[in-house]
């Protein structure tokens, strides 16, 4: 923090109004976010969880039966939203 409590109140505020903006608009996505751009933005979210499962050092068989379930899983999925998003489209 900075010695000159104007400057520190100043980025405390500023702080807090980024905060709640930010915080509004995410609460606030259903006016903004439909269909389409759901599913663009979980194709990314699903492909995390698909690196993360490859990349992870798993040495129990359960959890690398559960890791390769969830890699199997989100492949469908980003197929099947890749398809519902060019039949959407192309309306």
């Amino acid at each position: 923090m900075y010695t000159d409590k104007k400057k520190n109140i100043a980025i405390l505020l500023g702080s807090l109004v980024l905060f709640l903006g930010a915080l509004f608009l995410v609460r606030d996505q259903k006016s903004t976010v439909g269909d389409v751009l759901w599913m663009k933005a979980m194709i990314p979210h699903h492909s995390i969880a698909i690196l993360t499962s490859e990349r992870a050092d798993i040495k129990d068989p359960e959890v690398k039966k559960l890791a390769e379930e969830i890699i199997q899983a989100q492949r469908k999925e980003i197929a099947e939203m890749k398809k519902m998003i060019e039949r959407l489209e192309s309306k």
